[in-house]
């Protein structure tokens, strides 16, 4: 069995387009008026929905 090197994670940002911050924002809006979510999970939702951070790996 030969050793496997482990490459650095590679996130990259992009930067969000207009459509990323509607979807986000209305998402955002969405979790907020339900009482049972908590406000900090629909802020995280929110951002996480803008889709500026992403994870690539090689294969």
């Amino acid at each position: 069995m030969e050793s496997q090197r482990w490459k650095r994670l590679a996130f990259e940002y992009r930067r969000p387009g207009h459509y990323d911050w509607i979807n986000a924002t209305t998402l955002g809006v969405l979790l907020h008026l339900q009482p049972q979510v908590p406000e900090a999970a629909a802020v995280l939702v929110a951002i996480a929905a803008l889709r500026c951070i992403r994870y690539r790996r090689a294969v």
